[in-house]
């Protein structure tokens, strides 16, 4: 599927909507809206040519010297996790020794094994992958870059691939870090991977990145229907919410082949909904897989302040860094911690449709 870039002014932002049969009015104010935000595209490279504290996605992280590769610890709900994961290797196992079963025998043994590893894994400290750096200095001389953020440093983000830690849980949010960096280049050191991390890869499967190279655009990103602050018209209007949708559908989706997928600032484009008003519940404390939790006065009250969570990045399908579908990743922040460079308290969310 061809997908069109977003605008890169509000021109041609409205220009674009007027091709729809939406309102004037409502058009206009869908144009006052839209979020500036920078687009990161990549390309393949050698990471030996890609300078220390530049962005990139993938590879090997740049961290001040002496500075340990970030790790979780074992997961507080880690006997529940790891459960899971050993009843799983054994249903693999025994599935692969049934009469025309989709495995080999040699593969149910593989697979069982890996959940074993996980199993363990989840009930010690373990390395995060590395998805990538964002160097602010760079990003903040794009018309895109929103000063809310700091215009000085870097970004570096580390997710454990290999659990996927679900959104919904408190239990969860050791499972990413997302490190505020101010070290001057000539103090970083471009650190090795963790043989945890590499013996869990192979070329089937891997949780290290290949390094590709980022440049940038700036661009205007519409509003979703399902961010907490929408209110250009009632989403019980579906006529004007087909038509806005299927706008939106000519951009596409970070998940997808072929297009620029990772983004900084502006609005995302999630995969599935509740991005905000879930990271409001689980940041105080609720579980929120479970439906009678959203129906509380708690929740209800909470999530009153869901839009104060906004998209810092987007990461999405790269054939350079070898990140494979299906899926994206978003790091969303309140607006008060990004004022108070309190980064420790993003989230890393991972959407799959």
């Amino acid at each position: 599927m061809q997908t069109e870039a977003f605008p890169d002014n509000t021109d041609a932002l409205r220009r674009s909507l007027e091709e729809t049969s939406l309102s004037p009015d409502v058009i206009s104010h869908l144009v006052s809206q839209a979020r500036a935000a920078i687009l990161l595209s990549t390309s393949e490279s050698d990471e030996d040519d890609i300078p220390l504290g530049a962005s990139k996605i993938g590879g090997r992280p740049d961290l001040p010297r002496g500075m340990a590769w970030p790790t979780r610890p074992a997961y507080p709900d880690a006997v529940t996790r790891a459960a899971g994961h050993r009843r799983e290797a054994e249903r693999l196992l025994a599935d692969s020794k049934k009469p025309r079963s989709w495995m080999t025998p040699e593969q149910g043994e593989r697979f069982c094994a890996e959940y074993k590893a996980k199993a363990d894994a989840i009930e010690t400290e373990f390395p995060l992958a590395f998805l990538g750096q964002i160097d602010l200095t760079e990003l903040s001389v794009e018309s895109g870059f929103d000063p809310m953020f700091p215009n000085k440093g870097r970004l570096l983000l580390f997710y454990d691939y290999w659990e996927q830690p679900e959104d919904f849980t408190p239990e969860a949010s050791v499972g990413w870090q997302v490190l505020f960096d101010e070290t001057p280049e000539d103090a970083l050191v471009r650190t090795d991977i963790p043989s945890a991390l590499t013996g869990i890869s192979d070329d089937q499967w891997s949780c290290v990145f290949k390094a590709a190279r980022i440049s940038t655009r700036s661009i205007l990103t519409p509003i979703p229907p399902n961010d907490k602050g929408w209110d250009a018209f009632s989403l019980e209007d579906d006529e004007a919410l087909d038509e806005y949708q299927e706008w939106l559908s000519q951009f596409g989706t970070p998940d997808m082949e072929g297009r620029d997928n990772h983004q900084f600032g502006g609005f995302p484009q999630t995969l599935q909904n509740g991005l905000q008003a879930t990271a409001q519940l689980v940041t105080h404390g609720l579980n929120c897989g479970r439906s009678e939790v959203w129906k509380t006065d708690e929740a209800k009250e909470l999530i009153k302040s869901a839009g104060e969570w906004r998209l810092v990045m987007q990461l999405g399908v790269d054939k350079h860094a070898g990140i494979p579908s299906p899926g994206a990743y978003y790091v969303i922040m309140r607006d008060e911690d990004i004022a108070a460079r309190r980064f420790d308290r993003a989230r890393i969310t991972y959407q799959c449709d």
